[in-house]
């Protein structure tokens, strides 16, 4: 089947890369003066690929709608806790999830705001301690929303990351940022820059896996 692009991303990369978003739609990322003509080419020669990568993403569970009742499971850190509504006046973790009754009017915008905030704290922490260990400087941190990357690295050094990391086991958030701060100094994904992510992310790709198997749970 002929495929096309639904995406394409320039930036001063040099070389050309494809990418299958969790809608089954093909994003390129290629560098700046690179011919549509020759993007077009590269895709047709990666076409069996790109088909079979298609399949895989359609046939991979759907995420589901929560109905925030008592008793419903929600994700923290890799662990399932369970929903309890309660009349106080905050979200609070423990053994459950306590959630005040009075959120239940826009219980999704409250809960993802209680995400980020753990996010934010989280994530700040972590990338402070593997900058350290990995002797990288990094720009900045902004925690946001993204849907189809779980964050980024700009050529500036200014780090990206989406919310909802903070649903994943501690181990899987450590690869992510591991492999962003890789980026600070390995513009590429080459041999010499999965070196350097093995080195502080010896399973990096169980990780990976992790994400890959699990997208659909991490949304609410």
């Amino acid at each position: 089947m002929k495929v096309a692009a639904n995406k394409i991303i320039r930036s001063k990369r040099r070389t050309i890369a494809l990418s299958i978003s969790p809608d089954a739609t093909l994003v390129v990322r290629a560098p700046l003066r690179v011919p549509v003509s020759y993007i077009e080419d590269f895709i047709e020669r990666k076409s069996h690929w790109i088909n079979q990568k298609i399949q895989e993403m359609l046939a991979r569970p759907k995420k589901s709608t929560k109905n925030f009742v008592d008793g419903e499971e929600f994700l923290f850190l890799g662990h399932r806790y369970q929903l309890q509504i309660s009349d106080g006046r905050k979200i609070i973790l423990y053994d459950k999830l306590i959630f005040p009754e009075s959120f239940l009017t826009n219980p999704k915008e409250k809960l993802t705001t209680w995400y980020k905030l753990q996010a934010q704290e989280l994530i700040n922490k972590r990338v402070q301690a593997l900058a350290a260990q990995m002797n990288v400087k990094y720009s900045s941190i902004k925690i946001g929303s993204a849907t189809h990357r779980w964050g980024s690295c700009s050529a500036s050094g200014n780090l990206n990351f989406t919310w909802r990391l903070i649903m994943a086991p501690i181990e899987v958030v450590d690869y992510v940022i591991v492999h962003e701060l890789t980026h600070i100094t390995e513009k590429n994904h080459s041999s010499r820059f999965w070196a350097k992510v093995r080195t502080f992310a010896p399973d990096y790709k169980s990780q990976h896996k992790w994400l890959k198997n699990n997208d659909h749970l991490l949304h609410i």
